[in-house]
């Protein structure tokens, strides 16, 4: 398996034109293709740890005695 990264633009239009030149000892036929895109990092937004403080609080997986919520992530009890 050949692995290729390739930093590009995603055009208005959304539409992908790939060139891609394969290393000189790769055998020509039949291949698997995958594309996986993800968007550049830094141009996501951060977010602060501090506004993610308490956004927990009301979920039903972490109610009740935080010990036994513990014993319970710890043993994969769910």
């Amino acid at each position: 398996m050949t692995t290729i990264e390739q930093s590009l633009e995603i055009p208005e239009d959304r539409h992908l034109r790939l060139d891609v030149l394969l290393p000189e000892g790769f055998p020509p036929g039949q291949a698997k293709v995958l594309i996986y895109i993800s968007p550049d990092v830094e141009s996501e937004p951060l977010v602060p740890l501090s506004e993610l403080a308490g956004c927990l609080k009301d979920s039903p997986i972490f109610a009740g005695d935080p010990m036994e919520v513990q014993r319970k992530i710890r043993s994969d009890v769910w």
